[in-house]
């Protein structure tokens, strides 16, 4: 049986183009029960749907599988129907939450024959080797498949309880001259200094539920690797890939101040010194772990990503966001402090957003000497607010409506009282203003300022 695997490009022109984690964890996955498979990476390689189209034409193939987040609906769409035209007979399969969180809309309007659901290591294993052996698939847990007109389920599979018993993914399977061309604009070190830099899953899922987040590991426990296991693949990035900066890539990475302590102790016990960046709760640190936060830094780490969200009260709590504007406020205040960069995002677009909720947003990011990285809300299935927008009429047609969207940093959808132009027109002169108080010439007000200007300059000047 001949494999194909697609790691499809969202951003096929993008500044960035990061190594896929989630498919790095089930290509590492198949590789070790020896199956053998060929990459097509349309982000590295900047293949078009019709390039594909021509690649994939030199040879045929039995199953082919991708995975794509529900904003790149669109493409799974456009490549499953294009390999169903060039090869009829062949198997489709697709993961992430373009399957997890739609597998009815997916499996009814696309060329996809099964839906991986969740969690994928185990799955995709099982599910290519019944389809090897020809074994009925109903036997595989955790997907969804359509027969005959009809859609069938077959049962939840469990979590990996201890993710140290997976390991971490086998980069080698991808072309890294290739992804080391984008290595320094990946990393967030904005020093100037070329880096190499490579992401490591350290955590999977997250224990809050914002209305507005959705992610293959929703509603699962919260699960993070081993200090000992993170260790262990620090050093084999940096011995194996020279790697000098590591950009944790998870949901969350650091849920309490233990977690913190933990990881900063275990990365200074290194006999090398490494750069390294991660995501925290908002609200984590207060005024009184400026020591804590120190020895971050001492440890090498450089920046600490969390989301304001809004600056308004009652949006936040819309969003289900377990913090106050003014814990937000002390968390960045103290991250200066302690030469760790505070990275933050902002979503307009709720229900109850108006141009003075807007302003005052983008007030406290002024407060916090913060140009955030901005978005207009997105809604995606299987969340509340996606839910409220079909209730009221906002998303009326589900397929059109996930045919169109893609990036945040795009306005597809209005939630607000606004109308389009004064929502966006709002929106954009708002942030212009915010740019120019702050000094900054962006290309674009909706790109972060981590891209214009190093943040190590950023600190050099409050000393």
């Amino acid at each position: 049986m001949k494999i194909a695997f697609i790691n499809i490009a969202l951003r096929p022109e993008a500044k960035r183009q990061h190594l896929p984690v989630g498919l790095g964890y089930v290509l590492t996955a198949v590789k070790k029960q020896g199956l053998e498979f060929g990459l097509f990476d349309m982000a590295v390689d900047n293949i078009s749907v019709d390039g594909l189209e021509a690649m994939l034409g030199r040879e045929d193939y039995d199953v082919y599988a991708f995975g794509c987040i529900v904003t790149g609906y669109r493409y799974v769409d456009q490549i499953s129907r294009m390999i169903r035209r060039i090869r009829p007979d062949a198997t489709i399969i697709c993961g992430n939450s373009a399957a997890t969180s739609i597998p009815e809309l997916l499996l009814t309007n696309t060329e996809v024959d099964i839906a991986v659901l969740g969690e994928a290591d185990i799955t995709i294993v099982d599910l290519l080797r019944a389809l090897e052996r020809r074994m009925p698939i109903s036997e595989v847990k955790g997907i969804a498949f359509k027969k005959d007109g009809k859609i069938n389920f077959t049962g939840k599979r469990a979590i990996i309880p201890d993710l140290d018993t997976i390991g971490f993914p086998d980069w080698d399977i991808f072309n890294l001259e290739k992804y080391a061309r984008y290595s320094d604009v990946n990393s967030n070190s904005f020093s100037g200094d070329k880096v190499v830099s490579f992401p490591l899953n350290s955590a999977r899922g997250c224990p809050f539920q914002c209305t507005f987040c959705y992610h293959v590991f929703l509603g699962q426990k919260y699960r993070r690797y081993s200090e000992p296991a993170i260790v262990g693949e620090i050093k084999r990035l940096h011995d194996r890939y020279r790697c000098d900066f590591v950009a944790f890539w998870d949901e969350l990475t650091f849920p309490t101040l233990k977690s913190v302590e933990s990881r900063v102790k275990a990365i200074k016990a290194l006999d090398f010194k490494i750069q390294w960046g991660a995501d925290a709760r908002a609200g984590l640190f207060r005024a009184e772990h400026l020591d804590l936060i120190r020895a971050m830094k001492e440890s090498g780490c450089n920046h600490i990503g969390f989301a304001l969200e809004n600056g308004s009260p009652e949006i936040l709590a819309a969003m289900g966001k377990k913090m106050s504007v003014d814990q937000f406020i002390e968390q960045a205040k103290v991250l200066w402090k302690g030469d760790v960069v505070p990275l933050a995002s902002v979503i307009f677009g709720y229900p109850q957003e108006t141009p003075e909720t807007i302003q005052l947003t983008l007030d406290i990011c002024e407060e916090c000497d913060i140009y955030p990285s901005v978005g207009f809300l997105l809604p995606q299935p299987g969340t509340p607010i996606y839910e409220w927008a079909k209730k009221a009429g906002r998303i009326a047609d589900e397929v059109e409506y996930l045919s169109r969207i893609g990036d945040r940093q795009d306005f597809h959808v209005n939630l607000t009282n606004m109308s389009d132009v004064e929502f966006v027109e709002t929106v954009t002169r708002k942030l212009e203003a915010l740019a120019k108080r702050q000094g900054l010439k962006l290309e674009s007000v909706f790109k972060t300022v981590t891209f214009q200007k190093p943040a190590t300059a950023k600190l050099q000047e409050r000393k």
